[in-house]
C-alpha cells in the first residue's frame, strides 16, 4: 500500500520548508511523488522543489477539497499506476482537512493508497492573529492533525512558545507536538512526524465555511533591485495593494535573482541561486490586482 502523507498548514507557516526536510531525511531507495496544491495561478513551491530534483504534480488555482476535486482525483489515480512507495500531499493554506478523506472512499484509490499521517505547521510568529482571523480554518487544520510542527520560533520568547503548545493542546489533545527551532530538528525527529504509528482521526469541518480570498500570480522578466523589492512589499505592510497575507516569488536581479517571502506584515528576501525564471504568487483579501500587477512587469 502506498502512503499518502499530508503536510498542511495556514497561508505561509513554512510548509515546503518543512517538506524539503522530510524529503532530504527518507531513504534514498525510497519513491516519493509530491502532489502540490496552489491556490493561485502560478506555483512557487513548485519551482523550488523542481530545482533539487523532486517529482511533483501540480494543481493550481483553487482547492482540491472544493473545486479541483475531481482534478485530484484523477492525478491520485494516475501517480498510483506507477510503482511509488509513498506521496506527500501540500494542500493550499486554507484547505479544510476532512474534505480528504471522502476521497479515499473510492474503491479505487482506497485499495492502493491509504492517510499515513496528517501534519500541520503552525506558524507561531502569526499564530494569534491567525487564530481570531481565521478561525475556522486555523482549528481545522490543527484539530485534524496527528502531529504539530510549529515554525519561526526562533522569533518568540521561550515563554510565549509554551503558551502557544498549552493552547494547542487545547485544541488537540494526542498529537504530537514539536516546538523547537527547525535547524536542531533530526531526522528521527522528522520521520517520526510521518512514520509513526497514529490513529488519525479527522473533525469534519464543512468546506461551506467559505473565504473572500483572492490570488494573483504572474511570470515576470522585470528586473528590480534589492531597495525596490523591499519598497514593493513595504507598500504590502501599508495596505497600498489590499490585504495581502502571503506573498512569495522569485524576481530577477542585476547580479541573479531574489527570493522574497511575505506573511502577515513580515518579510524577507534572499539572494537565490538555480532559479531561471521570475514568478510571484499573492493570496489576500480585496487585493488591488491591477498596480500589484504593474509593479512586477
Amino acid at each position: 500500500m502506498v502512503k499518502f502523507d499530508i503536510i498542511s498548514g495556514f497561508l505561509g507557516s513554512g510548509k515546503t520548508t518543512l517538506i524539503r526536510k522530510i524529503l532530504n531525511s527518507l531513504d534514498s531507495r525510497e519513491k516519493v511523488v509530491l502532489i502540490e496544491n496552489e491556490f493561485g495561478d502560478v506555483s512557487v513551491d513548485r519551482e523550488v522543489l523542481e530545482i533539487e530534483g523532486f517529482e511533483i504534480y501540480e494543481i493550481s488555482n483553487g482547492c482540491v477539497c472544493c473545486k479541483l476535486k475531481g482534478d485530484f482525483i484523477f492525478t491520485l489515480k494516475e501517480i498510483l499506476k506507477q510503482r511509488i512507495d509513498r506521496i506527500i500531499f501540500e494542500p493550499s493554506g486554507i484547505f479544510i482537512i476532512g474534505e480528504i478523506f471522502d476521497l479515499f472512499r473510492d474503491p479505487e484509490i482506497s485499495s492502493e493508497c491509504y492517510v499515513n499521517s496528517v501534519t500541520t505547521v503552525v506558524d507561531a510568529q502569526n499564530f494569534s492573529s491567525h487564530l481570531h482571523s481565521y478561525s475556522a480554518f486555523f482549528k481545522s487544520q490543527i484539530c485534524s492533525a496527528s502531529s504539530l510542527v510549529v515554525s519561526k520560533t526562533q522569533f518568540l520568547l521561550a515563554e510565549e512558545i509554551s503558551q502557544i503548545e498549552l493552547e494547542l493542546r487545547v485544541l488537540n489533545e494526542t498529537a504530537t507536538i514539536l516546538a523547537k527551532n527547525w535547524t536542531e530538528l533530526s531526522n528521527q525527529e522528522l520521520l517520526g512526524l510521518i512514520d509513526k504509528k497514529t490513529v488519525i482521526t479527522i473533525n469534519n469541518i464543512a468546506h461551506s465555511l467559505s473565504h473572500d480570498f483572492e490570488s494573483i500570480g504572474l511570470r515576470t522578466s522585470r528586473i528590480l533591485s534589492m531597495e525596490h523589492l523591499e519598497s514593493i512589499l513595504q507598500k504590502c505592510i501599508n495596505g497600498d495593494y489590499g490585504t495581502i497575507l502571503r506573498g512569495k516569488g522569485f524576481v530577477k536581479s542585476d547580479s541573479g535573482y531574489l527570493e522574497f517571502h511575505y506573511v502577515d506584515g513580515h518579510y524577507s528576501i534572499i539572494e537565490s541561486t538555480g532559479v531561471t525564471t521570475g514568478i510571484v504568487s499573492f493570496i489576500g483579501e480585496d487585493l488591488q490586482k491591477e498596480p500589484l500587477t504593474s509593479a512586477f512587469q
